[in-house]
């Protein structure tokens, strides 16, 4: 099964938030997964959104990983 992370943390690889994600690809080895770091990426995403666009089309599930200090999702 193809697994989409979209991470919405600013730190990008670095975000702590992300490591519940991590946990996840370590725990279902039989899974692809692929990160589209948009909190990082928001600017370069907003000029071209063709990777974003093909990541999301190749999807099955999608998982939106965003820092919990918020608690709801980022507009």
């Amino acid at each position: 099964m193809n697994v989409l992370i979209i991470n919405g943390s600013p730190k990008g690889t670095d975000s702590i938030t992300l490591h519940t994600c991590l946990f996840l690809e370590k725990k279902f080895p039989g899974h692809r997964f692929d990160y589209l770091h948009a909190g990082r990426k928001i600017k370069a995403l907003e000029k071209d959104f063709s990777p974003a666009r093909e990541a999301l089309a190749a999807a099955e599930i999608i998982v939106f990983c965003y820092p919990v200090y918020t608690f709801l999702v980022p507009s």
